[in-house]
Parts: structure tokens; C-alpha cells; sequence
């Protein structure tokens, strides 16, 4: 397959069957399947050329394109229509709506610029399709110099600066004119960590388009590893239905992190959208400063009472209905109250014998805590310091209002680079850590 490059193709003469020049190409028109968001072949074939002549435009049809070539564009015959161009669903201009936009390297899973295009012939196939996408720095030189000199490719293949298009995913909102719904199905099956560094290099407008696309679960997990800011502002550019679901599937202290970087008002209407539990649970870590230890705590953690038994205990647990993130420890509290008495270690209640061992038995009781008014970097110190792997919040009475878990504290001790890579670590190697006794 011999490619063509957009860039050199645009001001080319259109020539009739006879060789005179009837106009000169300004873009090139290809159709992307409006349902799916991908043409039913692997490239998207050209629909047409809008050519301009005498400061006129005009549309004429791929059918009516003898020969497509990169010096020679010739149509079957001169007779075009001169009414104005109106592109239809699904019609996408590679001038307008592709060159010089980003979009995402699935494969490289990263986001890229469109510096120029390349079209090629399938075997037997007169009308060309667009193929790949090139982000090389020579392919802005081609298009600025005229002596940039034209690219020797007669094929693609996977490189750092030429990418085949079935690699890269197109965003709707590059062309907001027309109906494109592009489905980001294999953006959905990436890791929710490489989805939030994608979504920190995109616009608000196609971060919430990917957004949009993914299922509630897997939404939640990538703005969890977000900045609060900018979660926020990709969830402004949803509906607030679907907005309050995604809130729900967040951990609470990520979701009022997110909610209190919106507008009061906006942040009341998602509130009121949200499941009556998961929104309770956001209000009671909004009302804490978030330069306290309350404003970086989760008040989602396992809390039982001390008169049961270790078999009792592991049942309960099964019956929570939603399994808190944080599992290592169980805070252990009076009965038929909220103040807590010691902390066990998960191993110990699942390995101890005999099985009706009391939780009583089974904590440390001199453990360490912080007030809910406490300083957060307070907080964030003590959990360094003693290489635990949560500590628990307290009110003045005693009672467990919530747990400060490590990768909470890490925000605030390492830079931002570094602790989007740590949490994640002892996230997924949970239950390695014991607790450590002061």
C-alpha cells in the first residue's frame, strides 16, 4: 500500500478526464459510523472532497474520483454540484476536525497530536482510506516549509511517530457540528491508573466524554486517582444523574474531596441525587476542615463490637453489604456504642483458636489515634512515623468517627509524581502489613 499524506495533498488541483483543472482540494471528508463510532471496515473509506474554486465551495463525491493519487487527483467527468456543502451524521473533515486535535494511543496509551495524515489503496480499491497518523516532528516541517520534502512510506508499521488509525481513538467532541457517538470500548478495558493519566492530558470536555463512556464502577476508580479539582470539573461536563452514580461508586472521603471542589450549588443537587446512605456519608466528611485530620479521613472501615466471638465476627463482616476498601484492621468498639476500645489485626480474628475467642481478646488496646481537629500533616506524620497502615479519628468522647489510611497520608508527604504510583501499590498487596503495636 502506497500512503498519501494529507499535508501534501491539500491545495492539489482537481483535474476533469481531460486534464484540465476544475478546482483545488481543501479538505478531504471521511465517514465514520455514527452508531458505533468506527467505520464498519478497520479505516474509514473517503466520502468525498470539498474543493474550492473562484471562492466557492463544493462537495464532490468519492464515486466521481477516477484516479486519487498524490500528485493526481482526476475525476470521471467536470460535472459537479455547486450547492453548498452540508455533511451529513457521521462525516468527519480531516482538516477541520482531525488535524492539529489530540487523540489517544490505545496502544501506547498515551495522547497524541495530529501533525498530519496518511491515506492509502487497499488492493483493487480506487477510493483510499484514512490508514494511519503522524506525530513526527518532520511531518510539521512537511506542512510549514516548502521544501519540507515528501515521506518515502509505501507502508505501516508500528513506530513511535507513525501510527496505524485502528490504534488511536477519535473524540465526538472534535466535531461537535455532527452526531458521532464514539463508544471508547477499548479505553474502558484499560487499568482505571492509565485511564486518569490520560484523562489529566485531555480537555474537560473529552475527559468527560470518556468518562461518559465508561461504566460507573470503573468511572469512580479512575477520578479516585485524579486530582479533586479536576475530577470535578470532568464530572461538570455530565449529566447530574449520571454524575451522582459515579459519586456512589467513589470511596467516600474521594467523593467529598471531588464534591467540595464544585460549586456549592451544583454540589447540593448531586448530593440530593445521590443513594441516601452513600450521601450521608459524604455530608459527615464535608462538615470536617479539610486541613484536619476529619478532612482526610474515610468513614468507611469495619467497626464491631468487642462481646463477640472471632467466628461471629468474620460472619458479620460477610454481611456488610458494601466490603469497605480498607479491610486490614477492625476497630473494635463498646457494645452498643461507637467508642472504640482497641484495634485487632484481620489475621488474628481469621487465624485465632479457639473460635469463640472475644474480639476483647484479641486488640491492642494501647493504640494510637487523632482527634478529628487534629492537623492532617499531624496525622499524616504519625502514620509515617510508626508505619502503620491506617489510624483511627476520634471525636472528644471517644468514639471512632473514622480511619486515616496510608495512602491518604501519602498525599500529603510525597511529591505528586511519586504518590500516584505508591498508593497503588499498597492497595493491591493488602493484608501484607500487620498492625504494628506502639
Amino acid at each position: 500500500m502506497n500512503l498519501m499524506f494529507f499535508s501534501l495533498l491539500v491545495g492539489k488541483s482537481i483535474l476533469d478526464r481531460n486534464g484540465e483543472k476544475i478546482a483545488s482540494l481543501k479538505d478531504l471528508i471521511v465517514r465514520i459510523n455514527p452508531i458505533v463510532g468506527k467505520s464498519e471496515e478497520k479505516y474509514p473509506p473517503l466520502a468525498g472532497i470539498l474543493a474550492h474554486s473562484n471562492s466557492r465551495e463544493f462537495w464532490i463525491p468519492a464515486a466521481q474520483v477516477q484516479e486519487f493519487e498524490q500528485g493526481k487527483i482526476r475525476l470521471y467527468d467536470a460535472k459537479v454540484s455547486l450547492e453548498r456543502f452540508e455533511r451529513r451524521d457521521g462525516e468527519i473533515l480531516l482538516y477541520k476536525d482531525v488535524l492539529d486535535k489530540q487523540l489517544v494511543d490505545v496502544e501506547g496509551r498515551r495522547v497524541i497530536r495530529v501533525n498530519d495524515l496518511a491515506l492509502g489503496n487497499a488492493p483493487n480499491e480506487i477510493t483510499p482510506r484514512l490508514v494511519g497518523v503522524d506525530i513526527s516532528f518532520q511531518a510539521l516541517v512537511r506542512r510549514i516549509l516548502p521544501f519540507g520534502g515528501t515521506p518515502r512510506v509505501s507502508r505501516l508499521s508500528r513506530n513511535e511517530n507513525l501510527l496505524d488509525w485502528a490504534d488511536v481513538e477519535y473524540f465526538a467532541s472534535s466535531a461537535p457540528s455532527v452526531r458521532l457517538n464514539v463508544s471508547h470500548e477499548r479505553l474502558a478495558k484499560m487499568h482505571p491508573v492509565d485511564i486518569a493519566r490520560l484523562l489529566d492530558e485531555l480537555s474537560y470536555v473529552q475527559g468527560a466524554e470518556i468518562v461518559n463512556a465508561l461504566d460507573d464502577e470503573t468511572a469512580a476508580d479512575a477520578l479516585e486517582e485524579m486530582n479533586p479539582d479536576y475530577a470535578a470539573d470532568i464530572l461538570e461536563g455530565l449529566s447530574e444523574d449520571r454524575a451522582a452514580d459515579i459519586l456512589e461508586e467513589m470511596q467516600p472521603d474521594d467523593a467529598a474531596d471531588v464534591i467540595a471542589d464544585l460549586d456549592e450549588n451544583k454540589a447540593q443537587a448531586l448530593l440530593e441525587l445521590m443513594e441516601e446512605e452513600e450521601s450521608e456519608e459524604v455530608r459527615e466528611l464535608l462538615a470536617y476542615d479539610e486541613d484536619a485530620a476529619g478532612g482526610i479521613m474515610t468513614n468507611d472501615f469495619l467497626m464491631l463490637p468487642e462481646n463477640l466471638g472471632a467466628s461471629e465476627a468474620l460472619q458479620a463482616i460477610r454481611e456488610v453489604e458494601t466490603q469497605p476498601e480498607f479491610v486490614d484492621y477492625i476497630y473494635v468498639v463498646e457494645a452498643d456504642s461507637e467508642k472504640l476500645v482497641g484495634v485487632a489485626a484481620l489475621r488474628d480474628v481469621v487465624f485465632c483458636q479457639p473460635r469463640t475467642t472475644l474480639l476483647s481478646e484479641l486488640i491492642v488496646r494501647d493504640y494510637i489515634s487523632m482527634k478529628t481537629d487534629s492537623k492532617a500533616e499531624d496525622a499524616a506524620a504519625v502514620l509515617a512515623d510508626y508505619g502503620f497502615r491506617a489510624l483511627p479519628v476520634l471525636n472528644e468522647e471517644g468514639e471512632i468517627k473514622g480511619i486515616i489510611t496510608f495512602d491518604d497520608a501519602l498525599d500529603l508527604i510525597l511529591p505528586e509524581d511519586l504518590r500516584r504510583r505508591l498508593p497503588n501499590i499498597f492497595k493491591n498487596h493488602r493484608g501484607m502489613v500487620s498492625f504494628v503495636k506502639k
